[in-house]
């Protein structure tokens, strides 16, 4: 056996000299070292400037109420209707703000030298009655993000408590007001009624018991001299921010915790109809948006369903991409959304952050608390003529061993126009095992 000496003695060692390829390998070693300390000290500087933010939503959005602004611990700027254009710093030690003349609110993004992330809460009560104890609609804003009220606050109608009545008759409240309304229930003579508002043509009454929106004939119920002040809404009365643009900044964050992004969380039974940066969408669900590109919106359902005007639903796990142009109304609008994708784990990884910071607002304010989607959900996928289970795969992602597996049952795998196919995994990567043709059938 043979043992190699060192025939190269380590320029650390005593009384060795230092050659200049080796004093220059020694110095681009250390320097590695040295940058690769620094990057993972200022990763763990910038994770804990974000828990700081976050824990700020703790210190000051207790009793956050309807229609209302919290600030965190970082600079948070406001506009005002008829001056858009101008900022104001929301300073402590005002913490909390009215909405109700807001233009538009945004966060700052990552300041490292002062140990600042921005982030903010907006409470909106959307439509929902006072009697209806969860929250109405939450927003956040996280990092580098930009909300605009597209709202004239001008146009906006003020919904107050609600008062007692009683039915003068036999009765039947009504999903909406109007000549062929949808039967809710039945309410019999002198039962008590809590309403808040007349439809706009004053001859309906918006009942709210238990937080319940239904309608009655005004004629049904005791007419109270108190009820001359009850406002006016039409079905689709404006609440604040029910329109509304979204920006984000675009620029990479030096942790992955502090990227920018804006989250939208609607109670679980009450799905709520917003204009977003022009195109309507009907959410149930926990939403995040950030902007990718300068050009382009992502939104990513973590939990329930949204559903744009153009017809796509997008489900838990799953991300669309909006395509953002100017038009004369606004800077960023929609023009168009892409099919839906499978979440990447970021941004997977961003909604459980989200959710979590939501559910700390919360807990702090008595109000439900719920889990994100943490995996892509298996997907199904309506197979087209020309359709093979590579093609499948490559598609969505995945593998194709795992897609047949998925879908084994006790009759042959047969693959035809117009069945649908169990897809585990999108996004987890691909893996073929041959091209099966659409006729193929599965070997017991």
């Amino acid at each position: 056996m043979y043992r190699f000496a060192n025939c190269y003695p380590s320029p650390f060692e005593s009384g060795s000299a230092l050659t200049p390829i080796r004093l220059v390998a020694a110095l681009l070693l250390l320097a590695l070292l040295l940058g690769s300390a620094a990057a993972t000290a200022q990763e763990s500087a910038c994770a804990q400037t974000v828990e700081n933010a976050l824990s700020s939503l703790q210190e000051h959005c207790a009793d956050l109420g309807r229609d209302s602004l919290c600030a965190g611990h970082a600079r948070v700027d406001v506009s005002f209707a008829g001056d858009a254009a101008t900022w104001q710093t929301l300073s402590p030690p005002l913490r909390q703000a009215s909405v109700a003349e807001l233009a538009g609110i945004r966060t700052s993004g990552l300041d490292s030298d002062h140990g600042d992330w921005g982030i903010a809460a907006l409470h909106l009560g959307a439509n929902f009655p006072q009697t209806y104890l969860g929250p109405g609609i939450l927003v956040l804003l996280a990092g580098d993000a930009q909300v605009r009220n597209e709202v004239d606050p001008a146009s906006t109608v003020a919904i107050s408590d609600p008062l007692s009545t009683a039915a003068l008759v036999d009765t039947t409240r009504f999903k909406k007001p109007g000549i062929i309304p949808a039967p809710v229930a039945q309410v019999a003579a002198d039962e008590i009624l809590l309403v808040d508002a007349f439809d706009s043509s004053g001859n309906w009454l918006r009942v709210v018991n238990g937080g319940e929106i239904s309608w009655v004939e005004a004629d049904d119920v005791a007419r109270l001299n108190a009820m001359e002040s009850l406002p006016k809404i039409g079905l689709g009365a404006p609440f604040p921010f029910q329109a509304l643009s979204l920006s984000t900044g675009t620029a990479y964050p030096e942790c992955e915790q502090a990227e920018p992004f804006i989250a939208l969380q609607m109670p679980a039974d009450r799905p709520v109809n917003l204009s977003i940066n022009g195109v309507d969408i009907h959410i149930g669900a926990m939403v995040t948006f950030q902007q990718v590109h300068r050009n382009a919106l992502s939104m990513t359902v973590h939990r329930g369903e949204a559903t744009t005007v153009f017809g796509h639903t997008v489900r838990p796990g799953e991300t669309v991409i909006g395509i953002l142009g100017t038009t004369a109304e606004r800077a960023l609008e929609v023009l168009d959304w892409s099919g839906a994708l499978p979440a990447s784990e970021a941004e997977l990884a961003r909604g459980l952050r989200a959710q979590a910071a939501l559910n700390g607002l919360s807990a702090l304010n008595g109000w439900p608390s719920y889990a994100a989607q943490s995996q892509p959900p298996e997907l199904l996928h309506v197979v087209e003529a020309g359709d093979s289970l590579y093609s499948i795969a490559r598609r969505y992602d995945t593998s194709v061993g795992e897609i047949i597996l998925a879908n084994l049952s006790d009759k042959p795998l047969r693959l035809f126009a117009g069945i649908e196919l169990i897809v585990p995994n999108p996004g987890s990567g691909f893996a073929g095992r041959g091209d099966v043709p659409l006729d193929a059938t599965r070997e017991d």
